[in-house]
């Protein structure tokens, strides 16, 4: 027998508050699902980074030409270069993205693009080919920013942090383990089938096939496909931003006119070309130490460790990492504990640890501590330079002096980048020298005068 249970009647107030809560829930489910998304492309994103960093790729570029005179030199201005080009495509699309309404499409076709680049490049590498692996690696800096910079700030409109899920919220944790097993892989790798090519045969349907295995080829293509298949992750996202495009050609236009009217900043006063030019010569030296640390690194630790010399420099840059994640704790105490002179000096003598450990040829585990020394420090500077800017500029100048930063270094990197990376090619000592001495009698020494002069004026 069957009893049929009568509906019950549903009040008016409980009908109304069912359909205000199914927007509610249907946003929910829907944040969740845009949650989950971005917490799958961010795990690939950094077993991307971790599978060949930039001082792996510095050091397989250099073995494959360093038989050339001019190697280190040409390390030196390709990396030059790059830097050079990714600050000026990040200034242009950062100021297009404030506005207008970014495609996503940009951002998943810079991810899939770089992780072909970076194909192209182990195809380079293979081939021992300057011009392409040049090419591909300096199209890899506008590909990267794209998919980087404007990743940041489309996750940021379509997902606020307190709608996200709990990995998401934690990525920043997660991300540093995940790109350091990725770092010790990739080393491992690199190690156990070196360039030189490993045979490996095998069976299929009664045919013996053999090929060469190359431990960077895997590598590369770890970073490769993982950010391939970020980008095409990207594409799932929902994007519900609201807001028309604006043409881009039309925008560079515009641009390039309004940052040129607003260079005369730098000629505001003489602490602020003196801020300027601080900066400038801070910049030219990090870059040049961050071209040639990979190297330096990898020569020491291959003669102490001939048979794991990539594994060893995977553990050193693993140990930089996990202290980069660490910078902004430290960057804020140091600044609460001792106020923007000390903490200037403090972050830059922070900074030239590292040449004069390389210099010196220190052990493995100072060579670990000065890279980390040197990553804290440059957190800490970045960030007492942004205080300083605070201190000498109004509101409405400060915004036009970051607009217009770029184009203070474009000279002096185009003429200086050259002459340092041919003192580098001619003696990596002797850079790491002018790095050190440059760090504590030049920039140092400007940013001390520059904080007293802020004092003096608020006084």
């Amino acid at each position: 027998m069957y009893f049929v249970v009568p509906d019950v009647p549903t009040s008016p107030a409980s009908a109304l508050a069912d359909i205000a809560s199914a927007p509610v829930r249907d946003r929910a489910t829907e944040d969740a699902a845009v949650s989950r998304t971005l917490a799958i492309k961010d795990v690939f994103d950094r077993i991307g980074y971790g599978g060949a960093t930039p001082q792996v790729v510095s050091v397989l570029f250099w073995l494959s030409i360093q038989t050339h005179p001019l190697a280190l030199f040409l390390i030196g201005v390709l990396i030059g270069a790059k830097t050079l080009l990714s600050v000026i495509w990040s200034n242009l699309l950062t100021e297009y993205a404030r506005l207008s309404k970014v495609p996503k499409s940009w951002i998943a076709a810079g991810g899939v693009v770089f992780g072909f680049l970076f194909i192209i490049m182990t195809l380079a590498l293979l081939m021992h080919s300057v011009w392409l692996f040049s090419g591909a690696f300096l199209l890899s800096a506008l590909c990267i920013v794209a998919y980087g910079d404007l990743y940041g700030a489309f996750t940021q409109e379509i997902l606020r942090r307190e709608r996200r899920g709990a990995f998401l919220r934690s990525i920043a944790t997660w991300g540093v383990l995940i790109t350091v097993a990725t770092m010790l892989l990739s080393g491992f790798l690199i190690d156990v089938f070196p360039s030189s090519g490993t045979p490996f045969t095998f069976s299929l349907f009664g045919h013996t096939f053999s090929l060469q295995v190359y431990g960077h080829l895997l590598a590369f293509e770890i970073t490769a496909f993982a950010v391939i298949i970020s980008g095409y992750v990207t594409s799932f996202i929902k994007d519900q931003r609201t807001g028309s495009g604006y043409p881009f050609g039309k925008f560079i236009g515009e641009y390039a006119r309004l940052v040129r009217a607003k260079t005369a900043v730098f000629w505001l006063d003489g602490r602020v070309m003196t801020l300027t030019i601080g900066g400038v010569i801070l910049s030219l030296l990090q870059t040049a130490l961050t071209a040639y640390t990979g190297i330096a690194l990898y020569r020491i630790l291959a003669s102490r460790y001939p048979t794991a010399p990539f594994f060893a420099l995977a553990v050193v840059l693993s140990i930089a990492a996990v202290a980069a994640f660490t910078g902004p704790f430290f960057t804020q105490k140091a600044h609460r504990s001792t106020g923007l002179a000390p903490t200037l000096v403090f972050g830059t003598l922070l900074m030239a640890i590292l040449p004069i450990a390389l210099i010196y040829k220190t052990g493995v585990a100072a060579l670990a501590a000065a890279l980390c020394a040197n990553v804290i420090g440059a957190a800490i500077v970045g960030f007492a330079q942004g205080m300083l800017a605070h201190q000498l500029l109004p509101d409405d100048r400060r915004h036009e002096y970051f607009q217009a930063q770029w184009v203070a270094i474009v000279i002096p990197y185009l003429i200086l980048i050259p002459v340092l990376s041919l003192l580098a090619n001619s003696s990596l000592t002797l850079l790491f020298w002018i790095i050190a001495v440059g760090l504590v009698a030049v920039v140092m020494p400007l940013h001390f005068i520059l904080v007293l002069a802020g004092q003096r004026s608020r006084s």
